[in-house]
């Protein structure tokens, strides 16, 4: 006989009282029935506590927690914390998963039970249309993803597409709640770095990319870099060590991001603030022609973005 699978579905809300009824009933209407879920309103202030506890009477698997604005990761953590299941289910306030989502999320944990992060493909949902996403692993790919740092492959996992053994969060760290943009990134880096990783290729996520108050990132509103992920890749110093094809992946993604945002030739803020994270770059680990750009003046690394630009070559 199988082992029962405890599952804690925590869902961080801020200001989604559009959106969160319809999220929660994709919840309650998932074809495994026994979890738990627990909802941290994160300082709303419109209508999104009361349309939450309004919830909490229609069915007793939900409870609410409430605690001041500290943003999306410190309300994540606060509901990882307070979650009794061995399994964390992450859902954003405004995204909806398929009926069957944690039914298949159980059978990859079943199957693939050495993992410590199980996720599943996911569809950008705009005006109501959903883009099932492309992401380069095979249609109909399912197991462990090896090498993920030395694939090519577009991001395979969101925040609300994975399921997360609890304890991983005691070795590798909670979310840092210094972060407001590509938190999840930063998380799945450091469980990818640490446990096998489990993906996939079934669409039984959606984002929804134009809901009300979306992170400014998602909206194409450059974020500060002192809240980006970028910001802080010297967190991984002793993993780039070890690891020379995460480094390579780290440092390039990081030197792409601050070109085509355009931090680096930004407002003078964005400036001084993209030179330290400029300075953290490990040349050595990524292409020559980020070297040519920061290494030179601004007026002559912006002649040779232009060209690698016009030339059409992937940054």
């Amino acid at each position: 006989m199988k082992e029962s699978i405890n599952i804690s579905v925590v869902i961080p809300l801020y200001n989604k009282e559009k959106a969160i009824a319809r999220t929660v009933e994709s919840v309650l209407k998932q074809t495994k029935p026994d979890f738990e879920l627990i909802i941290v309103n994160d300082g709303s202030t419109d209508n999104s506590l009361a349309v939450a506890q309004q919830l909490t009477l229609q069915d007793s698997r939900l409870r609410i927690i409430d605690k001041p604005n500290c943003g999306v990761s410190s309300a994540r953590n606060t509901g990882i914390k307070a979650a009794s299941g061995e399994y964390i289910a992450l859902l954003d306030g405004d995204d909806t998963w398929d009926p069957t989502f944690l039914e298949e999320q159980v059978r990859l944990i079943e199957d693939f039970p050495k993992a410590g992060l199980w996720g599943v493909n996911y569809a950008f949902v705009r005006s109501g249309i959903p883009y099932p996403c492309q992401q380069g692993m095979g249609a109909g790919f399912r197991g462990y993803v090896e090498n993920y740092f030395g694939t090519k492959h577009n991001d395979l996992f969101c925040s609300s597409s994975v399921m997360i053994r609890k304890n991983v969060f005691e070795q590798v760290g909670y979310f840092d709640e210094r972060i407001a943009a590509s938190e999840d990134l930063d998380m799945w880096f450091r469980i990818i770095l640490h446990f096998p990783i489990v993906y996939y290729d079934k669409v039984l996520v959606y984002y929804q990319q134009d809901a009300e108050n979306r992170v400014a990132y998602d909206t194409g509103v450059r974020v500060p870099l002192t809240r980006d992920i970028r910001y802080y890749i010297d967190k991984f110093d002793a993993d780039c060590d070890s690891d020379p094809t995460f480094s390579h992946y780290l440092h390039t993604y990081v030197a792409v991001h601050l070109l085509r945002k355009e931090y680096y030739f930004g407002t003078a803020k964005e400036r001084k603030d993209s030179d330290v994270v400029v300075r953290k770059l490990r040349y050595e680990d990524i292409h020559p022609k980020y070297s040519w750009i920061f290494k030179t003046p601004r007026w002559f690394g912006r002649i040779v973005y232009k060209i690698v630009c016009m030339k059409k070559k992937v940054l």
